[in-house]
C-alpha cells in the first residue's frame, strides 16, 4: 500500500469530517466520506474520498474495491434523487492528489456544453475553499436525499 509523506489534502478533509468539522460533509460510509465539492459550477457536484490514504484503485483488496464502487454508486443516487441532473458524471484520477477520491459530477440539460468534459471550466473554478449558501443548499439537497435513498 502507498505510504503517506506529504501533508494530504484529502487526508486533511478526512479528519475535518471525522471531528465534525467539515461544513461539506454529507454521510460517512464505511470505506469513504461523501461530502460535497468546493465549487458549485456544476450544482451538486460532490466527492466520494477513500478514508485510508491509498494511492492506487488496483493497491485496494478486491473486497474493499467493489464496496468502494458501492459507495460511489449510492451517493451518485442520492445526487440524482437531490437535483435530477440529465446526466451523471463520475472521474477518478489523482493525479494532483495522489490519494483515491472520486469527483461526481451531475451535467445538466441546460450546461451549455453538456456534452463536452466537466472539466472544461476549470480555469474558472479554481477558487479558494468557500462556504457559499450555493453549497450549502448543495450540501444539504444531497443530505436529504442521502437520508431518503440509505
Amino acid at each position: 500500500m502507498t505510504e503517506q509523506h506529504e501533508p494530504c489534502l484529502i487526508c486533511e478533509r478526512v479528519t475535518l469530517s471525522r471531528n465534525g468539522q467539515n461544513p461539506y460533509f454529507i454521510h460517512e460510509f464505511e470505506h469513504s466520506i461523501f461530502v460535497i465539492g468546493d465549487h458549485q459550477f456544476h450544482r451538486g457536484y460532490s466527492l466520494i474520498l477513500l478514508k485510508k490514504h491509498i494511492r492506487e484503485l488496483h493497491e485496494l483488496p478486491p473486497p474493499i474495491q467493489s464496496a468502494l464502487f458501492q459507495e460511489v454508486m449510492l451517493a451518485g443516487q442520492a445526487i440524482v434523487n437531490a437535483f435530477s441532473p440529465w446526466k451523471m458524471n463520475y472521474a477518478c484520477y489523482g493525479n494532483s492528489e495522489p490519494h483515491i477520491h472520486w469527483h461526481l459530477f451531475p451535467r445538466y440539460e441546460s450546461d451549455p456544453d453538456r456534452q463536452g468534459i466537466p472539466w472544461l471550466h476549470s480555469i474558472r473554478i479554481q477558487t479558494p475553499f468557500d462556504y457559499s449558501s450555493n453549497s450549502a443548499e448543495s450540501r444539504t439537497k444531497s443530505q436529504t436525499a442521502f437520508i431518503v435513498t440509505d
